[in-house]
């Protein structure tokens, strides 16, 4: 019998070179020091950028301070909360603490058997969905195994303390929650050269040169929006009109408000009743128009609709003033008028898209309050669109008295609120996949990132009037006016109960935006004939199935019976694979009359003023 040998080979055991590593500390600071150097003395190639980002002169450090008190208020207000909860009830605390010291001993136990060559079951497993430790030498390396545990089970005590706590405000604990998950995500040991093992690999392997890069990203970043924590996520190989957005149509009007577009038919016959798209006025409208596999607005023309469709002008300080009563009736009202007439209809269904299903909901209510009124909407559609605030999902942490202030002031220096901002609150949410994820690639990498047409839409964000926000932010975030009828439009209260038209109202498993459960509650308020569809996925992604969706990456809940209970109407639906795009088109061609040829139908009343994708969605 061979006798075992139980003599550990020193030499197998991959242990972290600290020669290595001080090279790499030395290489970070002189990179620092340069970075020192170039924002303070710009090259001359720099300075035709500098004239084009004229707020980074502006913008001084009492500004920033201003700008971030509000958040840093919360965040010391927050603090102060768990503090005081814990010092009446400690027992959790501790609890907690008690139990992050065993697993740091089990730890270190794990550790030693490892240096031992023994087999030893790691205590923090990171979850299937969490990509951050993929590469094999977090797993393989004793030091970044070390690492990459010690932080697991670090962040995981901090989440189980705020998860602990009792008897607190359920909107403070969530606001916990959320700088909670800032921190955990901002000290990942992936995002810092020398314990992320894969950036430290590149970075010994090209002499630091992908930091050099790195920090050219990084110039190049802060001067388009400085002082923004903007950062690019994909790579700008799109032009608006040609590999983007561009089905064929025309602008056939624009007034300060919007352009409208008419899509060229694409069959020899549609359908009589014209369908109008109204996007959301905080996004270029495009989403719905990528490219050819996943454009709405291509499937629609595809499926004998007539279609329309809003584009938002950009608007600047001139539109300060702005409102709900300009997008309603200079643009919604006028939009719908100018399709009836374009085409001898007397109404038209509509489709719309976040706030723009807010924007579309007042104005159903605003048109109950009228009578005979000449233009009708038969049908409209609901694209992950809120009318009860009440769970607005993690916008909701944005949202106070104070913050809401401080973006009012700093909109009246501007007249608009800038969509960079909305932008960066929308990152946060996620902040792994959509910033630190970034960080990595662009600046430790000194990657370009790819190119994606959604994250391109997305860093092309639009502006919105100060007074349209002002009023969003406080009568529907903060105030919740439009479910509890105290919001008064045009002399009257709006009033969805008495909303009686044809709905389909479709919202996403995923969605951080407008959350599923939120929309469904808020289908309660309409007394309307109410289909509702529930798509797997995110409040984009969700959406923008395409026509080529696959079965088993893309399904749907559907349950005809609209229950009180959102859980209850889940456990009741039945999963359909695929996309959800032919069900709706085969629902709204109730609604959407005969079919018949089109030189039937357009009566080219409004003569192109030029192509589509128009000039409005051009703006910066």
């Amino acid at each position: 019998m061979k006798k075992e040998n139980n003599t550990t080979d020193f030499t197998k055991i991959q242990t972290p070179n600290f020669d290595q590593l001080n090279d790499i500390f030395e290489n970070n600071l002189k990179i620092y020091n340069n970075f020192i150097n170039n924002m303070s003395e710009p090259k001359k190639g720099d300075q035709n950028e500098k004239k084009n980002n004229k707020n980074e002169d502006n913008f001084t450090p009492v500004d920033l301070l201003n700008l971030i008190n509000p958040t840093t208020t919360k965040i010391t207000n927050s603090l102060f909360d768990i503090s005081s909860k814990m010092t009446t009830k400690p027992d959790a605390y501790y609890q907690n603490i008690n139990k992050w010291i065993q697993e740091i001993t089990s730890l270190n136990f794990y550790f030693i058997s490892r240096l031992s060559n023994k087999p030893a079951d790691p205590i923090a497993v990171p979850n299937k969905t969490d990509k951050r430790f993929s590469t094999p030498e977090w797993s393989e390396n004793i030091f970044f195994d070390f690492i990459k545990q010690f932080y697991l089970l670090t962040s995981r005590m901090m989440d189980s303390i705020v998860d602990s706590l009792e008897h607190i405000d359920p909107k403070q604990k969530k606001l916990i929650k959320f700088y909670t998950n800032q921190i955990n995500a901002a000290f990942s040991p992936t995002n810092f050269v020398a314990t992320n093992p894969e950036v430290l690999n590149q970075t010994i392997k090209e002499g630091a040169q992908n930091l050099v890069r790195g920090f050219e990203n990084f110039r190049k970043d802060y001067l388009k929006h400085p002082n923004k924590m903007f950062i690019s996520q994909t790579a700008e190989e799109f032009t608006v009109g040609d590999n983007i957005a561009n089905t064929k149509g025309s602008v056939i009007f624009k007034n300060n408000v919007f352009e409208l577009i008419h899509y060229s038919p694409e069959t020899k016959q549609q359908f009589e009743k014209p369908m109008l798209i109204i996007p959301p006025f905080i996004n270029k409208f495009y989403i719905m128009d990528l490219n050819e596999k996943k454009s709405m607005i291509k499937y629609l023309l595809e499926k004998n609709q007539n279609t329309f469709l809003i584009s938002w002008k950009n608007p600047k300080a001139d539109s300060k003033d702005f409102g709900f009563n300009e997008y309603i009736n200079d643009g919604v009202l006028k939009a719908l008028e100018l399709v009836c007439k374009e085409t001898g209809s007397d109404g038209a269904n509509t489709a719309s898209y976040c706030v723009g299903g807010t924007l579309t909901s007042m104005v159903l209510a605003h048109l109950a309050n009228q009578k005979n009124n000449k233009y009708k909407i038969l049908s409209s559609t609901f694209f992950t669109s809120l009318v009860d605030f009440t769970e607005p999902g993690d916008l909701g942490v944005f949202i106070s008295e104070e913050q809401i202030e401080m973006i009012e002031k700093q909109m009246k220096g501007k007249g608009y609120f800038d969509g960079k901002d909305m932008a960066a609150c929308f990152n946060f949410m996620r902040p792994g996949d959509l910033y630190w994820n970034y960080v990595i690639n662009n600046y430790l990498k000194g990657n370009q990132p790819t190119a994606f047409d959604m994250l391109y839409w997305n860093s092309d964000s639009t502006r919105i009037p100060e007074v349209l926000h002002s009023d969003y932010l406080r009568s529907m975030y903060l105030n919740n006016l439009l479910v509890k009828k105290q919001y008064n439009f045009d002399g009257n209260i709006l009033d969805m109960s008495k909303i009686s038209t044809p709905m389909f109202h479709v919202a996403t498993t995923d969605d951080h935006i407008a959350p599923w459960k939120s929309v469904f509650m808020g289908l309660s308020q309409y007394k309307s004939n109410i289909e509702f569809t529930l798509a797997n996925s995110g409040h984009i992604a969700g959406i923008i199935q395409g026509k080529g969706a696959k079965p088993g990456k893309q399904y749907y809940f559907e349950n005809s019976k609209i229950e009180k209970d959102s859980e209850k109407w889940l456990e009741n639906s039945k999963r359909v694979e695929g996309s959800w795009w032919p069900k709706w088109t085969d629902w709204l061609k109730q609604y959407s009359g005969d079919l018949k040829n089109i030189n039937e139908i357009n009566l080219n009343n409004l003569k192109e003023l030029y192509k589509a994708p128009g000039k409005y969605v051009l703006e910066k």
